[in-house]
């Protein structure tokens, strides 16, 4: 049987810009300034960015922590920097909502 390690994930959706698409993939990937802040705490484990299979101007982001602890202290050391990149992508997007946090069972 798998043996799965207790996760805690955070997922976003994002109605793109369509002329923004390329800029949003690029600062949302795996490479992007997003996945470069979150590296900065132990216990990051990861972002997978969705596209939606239907409709070309929605995409998921699935941020991926140890723990909900682990993003507590992500938020406590870094919350100016995080909100800071937030501003600063807020052209590429037309709407955005967080879906929720989840655990792993």
């Amino acid at each position: 049987m798998e043996q799965h390690h207790p996760m805690f994930v955070r997922i976003w959706r994002f109605q793109v810009r369509p002329e923004k698409a390329g800029d949003f993939l690029a600062t949302y990937g795996p490479a992007g300034p997003w996945a470069t802040l979150f590296h900065r705490v132990a216990g990051y484990l990861g972002t997978d960015l969705l596209h939606s299979a239907t409709e070309p101007d929605i995409f998921f982001t699935v941020d991926r922590w140890e723990s909900p602890e682990t993003w507590a202290a992500f938020l406590r050391a870094w919350g100016d920097d995080y909100a800071a990149l937030d501003r600063r992508c807020e052209s590429l997007t037309d709407a955005e909502a967080e879906l929720g946090e989840f655990r792993r069972l």
